[in-house]
């Protein structure tokens, strides 16, 4: 009688958690990787650990499940440590699968102290231990990720996966355990509705739990019924697009009348978000307000305004908010008065081109006026990304997601393959710099391996913007942040693709439809200007004032 491997028992809990696996394979995760495919389970490779670590975390955020992802011990382990920082910044339900060396291997080299690297990463370290608490392991695992909303490591040794169950095994996963969260209480719910009605100027901002609950209607409601304008963080740009008060974004990528607008208010709510440093500027986006959020995740004490905290899911707190509202038979007009209306309305400043090459600006109103209803974008970090968070408008059902929790670059290609494939039907766009996008290259013959269907807008400045500015602000020379650009085109090619150098800002539309027709992926060069400046950058480096419009979406 043949009795069942470890390996066996562990896949096929794996496949009771998930369909699709990411990872790269190494000796420590061989027996694990077969198994896993004979238990029917999707195993999609990437050619860098980080980056298989990245396609995990980019499933997980847009398929709303945990992302699981395995690699091999030492220096496979070493190589993921900025995409779990990533992830761990993200709050992103995922499960590290990670071997350890045997007990008593001679062969010590690649041998590491795993749970203090782990742990250094913002992850947490779990370990397989023995035979008979193996459901146990695996589930508390799966359970961690999702209640604790971060990135765990189950490590196991490759020993233990060559052992046998002399008993039958079974499995229940751990969603069977996880609680459905709950709306505010009743005295917080009623406090929230005094402070609303009492507020001449509320601000309601949504942020990305309130995006991922599904609150835009019943927080819109909310706001309809005290007066209050609309913003959103970074992360839930687009939320309440199409709405009259909407301000766009709140923080460093506010609008010249979202910021006119947010200094004057006396007090605002942020629904799932934690309302940091970057979304209020440091406090200074809201001189004089009063604070409270509501959110299922206490924020960090620091970096945050001070105000009081409500532990509750966006959509049930609103829809909470709304019946006291109703009871009461309350409305206010709040801050929409005729002085808001003549802000809003005032008229986007004409762009100044500076004529060495195409004009992010402009590029970013072609594409919004060429998106189609439902696209999905990925968004990669540095001096770029202020222009598409300042000057795309999405389309309606338009989703788009910042790869910006850790301030890195490099990690955008990979998530927006795991984001790829976590909706496969669905054309993907990725907006990426030249920099960040050399960081994992290689990954561009996954994109093609993987069957994606990727369109990778470049937004390449020849060399990091970021840097080759804030060398030019400090007196340096900023061509040592500068390079001759390859050619991506014919990269993308030689692994696969298509792809195009854009030659006008006009062509853009042109080219995303060739994207389309032709499916897989497609990398459309646009070569930036380098004079131009994103609005935060002028702000901070040159002192000049914001003058970024307010966003409306195409029609």
């Amino acid at each position: 009688m043949r009795f069942m491997k470890i390996s066996e028992a562990l896949a096929r809990a794996l496949r009771a958690e998930t369909e699709t696996v990411f990872g790269l394979m190494g000796d420590g995760n061989v027996p694990l990787w077969g198994a896993m495919v004979g238990a029917g389970i999707r195993v999609y490779a990437s050619r860098h650990e980080a980056a298989a670590v990245a396609m995990a975390d980019g499933y997980a955020r847009v398929n709303g499940c945990v992302g699981v992802v395995t690699v091999t011990w030492g220096p496979g382990l070493t190589q993921t440590g900025t995409s779990l920082m990533v992830a761990a910044r993200n709050h992103t339900p995922l499960v590290l699968l990670l071997p350890e060396l045997p007990a008593g291997n001679k062969n010590d080299l690649q041998a590491m102290d795993q749970r203090r690297f782990v742990e250094a990463c913002g992850a947490r370290y779990l370990q397989l231990s023995r035979p008979d608490s193996l459901a146990e392991d695996i589930v508390e695992a799966f359970y961690a990720a999702t209640v604790q909303s971060g990135p765990i490591v189950l490590a196991f040794s490759i020993d233990l996966l060559e052992q046998e169950l002399e008993w039958d095994f079974a499995y229940q996963p751990a969603a069977h355990y996880v609680a459905q969260p709950a709306g505010a209480d009743a005295d917080s719910v009623e406090w929230l509705a005094d402070q609303l009605l009492a507020s001449q100027r509320p601000v309601i901002i949504g942020g990305r739990g309130a995006k991922a609950s599904g609150a835009r209607e019943e927080i819109t409601r909310v706001a309809d019924g005290v007066g209050a304008l609309l913003a959103t963080t970074l992360q839930a740009k687009g939320l309440f697009d199409g709405h009259p008060y909407d301000l766009g974004i709140a923080g460093a990528f506010a609008s010249r009348p979202g910021e006119e607008l947010f200094a004057e208010a006396d007090f605002v709510l942020g629904f799932g978000a934690e309302l940091g440093y970057y979304t209020t500027e440091g406090g200074l986006l809201f001189p004089s307000a009063r604070v409270a959020r509501v959110d299922l995740r206490e924020p960090p004490r620091i970096g945050v305004l001070p105000g009081r905290f409500i532990r509750g899911d966006a959509r049930k707190t609103a829809l909470a908010i709304n019946t006291a509202l109703e009871r009461r038979r309350a409305r206010s007009d709040g801050y929409r008065s005729s002085e808001t209306r003549s802000v809003l309305a005032r008229p986007a400043p004409p762009l100044e081109s500076s004529g060495d090459g195409l004009d992010p600006r402009l590029l970013m109103r072609q594409l919004s006026a060429a998106l189609p209803r439902g696209s999905r974008l990925t968004c990669g970090a540095g001096h770029f990304f202020g222009f598409v968070g300042m000057y795309l408008a999405l389309p309606e059902d338009g989703d788009i997601q910042f790869s910006s929790q850790f301030g890195a670059v490099g990690q955008t290609l990979p998530l927006a393959l795991g984001m790829a494939l976590a909706h496969p039907a669905e054309p993907h766009i990725l907006i990426e710099g030249d920099g960040s996008l050399l960081f994992h290259l290689q990954e561009l013959e996954t994109a093609v391996r993987c069957g994606v269907s990727l369109t990778l807008i470049l937004l390449n400045d020849s060399g990091y913007g970021a840097e080759a500015h804030k060398l030019a602000t400090q007196g340096f020379d900023p061509e040592l942040a500068r390079w001759r650009s390859p050619d991506f085109v014919a990269t993308a090619k030689a692994l696969g693709g298509d792809g195009v150098l854009l030659q006008r800002e006009a062509d853009l539309p042109a080219a995303l439809a060739r994207a389309r027709e032709r499916g897989g992926l497609y990398l459309i060069d646009c070569r930036i200007s380098r004079a131009i400046l994103t609005d935060p950058y002028q702000k901070i480096h040159h002192g000049r004032e914001n003058q970024a419009p307010l966003l409306r979406r195409p029609r």
